[in-house]
């Protein structure tokens, strides 16, 4: 059973005298009951007359006054070994004198008894970073013990696990029976560098308390959740930073001052800061170190959070929203339905007993990295900024352009050999030794199409009072590559305009043909000028048969380059307005046969959609949405609805401002969080009457009407989808009221109506048909089967099923083709044929299960009980 040490933090303590900053640490402890702490006799005695403070995750416990109650009074022998157990019980009073209560507690094993031979053991301790620095502030984290043998004075004797200063006090678990078991006292013995001792809970009379003051679970929820991951669950490395490595060359004291703060940690976990200007290689220096020692560790996790370009950097949920599917903690669905905090909860749970080597590159604000730091025993991360970040216990590195040597190497290394050596030098030193330059000038070398002297010509000669690197003199950096830009012909020019003003970090071939206005092939053959000349390359890692889809990147600063040309010229923003007119074409017709073509581009419509504050990127932010909730894509749509919301209310468009707020009503709906929808919703329906819409007034009672029927109120839920319907009828949006026919189908068969369900359902179908829509006539065929069940003829339900499984397949909709299953499941146990039932219903749980949907699970687990009472009945 794997331990997630996050889960388990709020029930640690840090007990300290003091202003509460670390300075006055004195070692661990942890919560065992309502209001008291428990921790060790030689923790609290070196107190003296000090007053405690105890610093927890908990708010009532950090607002406590701290009080010893009981404790052992002797002190260790001469070997430095205590000879009696060493507890200590703190009682936590508010400022009335009264113990305080009300805060989770953890399942104590107070009849722990020794293991019959070696078994593992984890402690929740608190140590600093640095044992050294009396500055640096202590930190939770988990240590593995192996629990040994039994002495003659009941002290268990613990193997392995580091012993840290600042453990005593804190607990000691039993993974198997997710319990509590005992306390960790000390070392063994005197500058032992591994290894403990600990008292047992069974122990605990010794303080002279009754056992039971000394229990009070009740927080199962909390604590049992931090067990649930076992560490052989899959595991894959998220790394696509799109370098491979090949030509790094030089940093070399830089790499051994990274692998040296490793090993001097000595298993603790390493943050290391690598700052510097763009284009100075960051990334490429945390890459190479990752290549080169990347053995040492479990697992490797990249993530770009692309904060120097476009008008919205990731925030920490963006980047897991893309590394839990990434490692295989989730699945896309899945991950769509949690919010921030179960994110890092999940992050962190699959993160647990693994060294893990993390990259978080272009951060510029510690704020995007809470909930991802990691401070497992062996892991190492590593974040990229341009900036000075506020990240606690962090090593700071600074990085410098490279020496004339390295500076040559790497232009070797793009551009081959052969060159003359003084002219090689000479570029080098006009480029400021800045890798960016070089890479970019070697590779249009290698390209063929300009002569070493050439580009020689075309860069300036460098400033000796701004030769040193500074991240503000980024025009020093554009001068010099003024020249690659005028070299290309005036098509590829527009075309590394366009390239610039994109706003995505992979640019598509259809995005940029539309931003030129050209056809495909002739946007190839003008990226591939752009690839001769080092200003682009074709991204690999991700490879489609549809030209369309092929992607390019280029380092930020070549693509902040492009963006600065094209303003200056005059085109940006047409550039970003032909591309908004392009997905918003996409977007609203014939979508829902390229769902590839979404997921390729999705990332780049939400950059493109908050970078403008018109009523053109208001409509493609609402598109957006709409679409994203077709494919499930939650965050997605919750970012487009949010854009168009805020464009639409500073505009004072009630109407669309309805429109949007359904929208999030809608993500939060289909996220399972009925109480926020309802509240979007009742926001919808308010916006929608002032402005006397009635496609948005439907909408909005509709949505309400599905909150009820979830809820199970047939009544309200019937008066909501009347009021839509009226509200459908009276605009003309013949299309909607069949979705208050099925709504309406849904409610007869809560009231046992099936005849007036089937008619609904039926009504519906005729409907959907006219129109030609498949994905509606599957939704009535389901409907129509439901009712035929309820009215028990199993055979036109299993025939509507199968009939609605089949149009799902064909429409690429999973749980939808999950739920006809599950109804033929359904038909099958009405029937009889406990066998076929059960085939049925696993084979709907597992689409279920993969994606995360959570309400038919639901629905699922009654069938299930009741196939079970079928079987035992047989």
């Amino acid at each position: 059973m794997g331990i997630d040490d996050r889960g388990l933090f709020r029930f640690a303590v840090r007990v300290e005298t003091g202003p509460g900053d670390g300075s006055g640490f004195l070692g661990s402890g942890f919560v065992a009951a309502p209001g008291l702490i428990l921790t060790c006799a030689h923790v609290v005695a070196s107190a003296g007359e000090r007053r405690l403070r105890i610093v927890s995750e908990l708010p009532q416990v950090n607002a406590a006054t701290a009080h010893v109650i009981a404790r052992i009074p002797e002190g260790p022998g001469p070997d430095g070994l205590w000879d009696r157990p060493d507890l200590a019980l703190i009682e936590l009073r508010d400022d009335r004198g009264r113990r305080i209560g009300g805060h989770p507690c953890p399942r104590l094993d107070l009849t722990a008894a020794p293991p019959p031979g070696p078994a593992r053991r984890r402690a929740i301790i608190a140590a600093r970073p640095n044992p050294g620095n009396t500055r640096s502030v202590p930190r939770l984290r988990g240590v593995d013990f192996t629990w040994e043998s039994l002495d003659d004075q009941g002290f268990w004797w613990l193997a392995d696990g580091h012993a840290l200063q600042g453990m005593s006090g804190s607990m000691l678990i039993d993974p198997e029976r997710r319990a509590i078991c005992g306390v960790v006292n000390n070392s063994r013995g005197l500058g032992a560098p591994t290894g403990a001792l600990a008292t047992p809970l069974s122990e605990l009379a010794a303080l002279g308390v009754r056992l039971d003051a000394v229990t009070g679970f009740n927080g199962a929820s909390e604590w049992d959740a931090a067990f649930d991951r076992r560490p052989d669950s899959i595991w894959r490395d998220h790394w696509n930073p799109g370098l491979s490595g090949r030509h790094f060359v030089g940093r070399e004291q830089e790499l051994a001052d990274l692998l040296a703060a490793v090993e001097a940690a000595d298993g603790v976990a390493v943050i290391q800061s690598i700052g510097g200007f763009g284009g100075v290689g960051k990334t490429a220096l945390a890459v190479a170190f990752a290549n080169r020692f990347g053995d040492r560790f479990d697992g490797r996790v990249f993530h770009d959070f692309e904060s120097y370009r476009g008008p919205v950097a990731d925030t920490g949920a963006d980047a897991l929203g893309s590394v839990l599917t990434g490692i295989g903690a989730a699945t896309p669905n899945e991950v769509e339905l949690l919010d921030a905090r179960a994110r890092s909860d999940r992050w962190h749970a699959a993160a647990a007993d693994r060294r893990l080597l993390m990259v978080w590159d272009n951060v510029d604000d510690s704020a995007q990295l809470d909930g991802l730091l990691v401070r497992g025993s062996g892991c190492v991360t590593i974040v990229t900024t341009r900036d000075r970040l506020d990240i606690a216990d962090a090593g700071d590195l600074r990085l410098d352009v490279l020496d004339e040597g390295e500076a040559i190497a790497m232009f070797t290394g793009l551009a081959g050999g052969g060159h003359p050596p003084a002219l090689v030098a000479e570029l080098v030193r006009r480029d400021l030794c800045v890798p960016v330059l070089i890479a970019t000038h070697a590779r249009e070398i290698a390209g063929g199409d300009a002569a070493l002297d050439e580009i020689i010509a075309d860069l300036p000669e460098p400033d000796p009072s701004r030769r040193q690197s500074d991240p503000h003199n980024q025009r020093d950096l554009f001068d010099r590559l003024e020249g690659s830009y005028r070299r290309l012909d005036p098509s590829e020019r527009r075309a590394f305009r366009a390239f610039g003003a994109h706003p995505g970090a992979l640019a598509t071939l259809g995005s940029l043909a539309a931003a030129m206005d050209c056809d495909l092939r002739e946007a190839e053959r003008r990226m591939h000028g752009l690839v001769n000349a080092g200003l682009a390359v074709r991204d690999l890692t991700r490879t489609s048969r549809e030209r369309a889809l092929r992607c390019y990147r280029a380092h930020d600063l070549l693509r902040v380059y492009g963006a600065h040309v094209a303003g200056a010229e005059g085109d940006l923003e047409a550039f970003r307005l032909a591309l908004a007119q392009h997905y918003l074409d996409r977007l609203g017709t014939g979508f829902e046969e390229h769902p590839d073509w979404f997921e390729a581009e999705v990332e780049t419509i939400e950059h493109l959609s908050t970078g403008g504050a018109t009523v053109e990127y208001a409509h493609l932010a609402r598109f957006l949405g709409y679409r994203a909730l077709r494919y499930c894509a939650y965050d997605a749509a919750e970012t487009g609805f949010t854009q168009a919301e805020r464009i639409d209310r500073a505009r004072g468009d009630q109407g669309r401002t309805g429109h949007s707020l359904w929208g999030l009503g809608e993500v939060a709906r289909l996220r399972g969080e009925l109480e926020p929808a309802a509240a979007r919703y009742r926001a919808a329906l308010e916006c929608s009457e002032a402005a006397g819409d009635p496609g948005g007034v439907g909408n909005a009672r509709r949505g309400l009407a599905e909150v009820v029927q979830l809820r199970g109120d047939a009544e309200l839920a019937e008066r909501h989808y009347t009021a839509a319907m009226e509200a459908y009828r009276e605009g003309g949006y013949a299309h909607r009221m069949i979705y208050v026919e099925r709504g309406l189908g849904r409610v007869a068969i809560l009231r046992g109506e099936h005849r007036l369900a089937a008619e609904r359902f039926m009504s519906a179908l005729a409907a959907s048909e006219s129109e030609g829509d498949s994905y509606g006539i599957a939704f009535a065929l389901l409907g129509i089967g439901d009712a035929a069940l309820a009215a028990g003829d199993e055979d036109e339900a299993a025939s509507r099923f199968e009939e609605s499984k089949a149009l799902f397949d064909t429409g690429g909709d999973p749980v939808g083709a999950a739920n006809a299953v599950q109804g033929l499941g359904k038909a099958a146990l009405a029937a009889g044929d406990t066998a076929l039932a059960r085939t049925r219903f696993e084979e709907a749980e597992r689409v279920y299960l993969e994606h995360d949907a959570a309400r038919s699970l639901t629905e699922l687990k009654a069938d299930l009980v009741r196939l079970e009472a079928a079987e035992l009945s047989l």
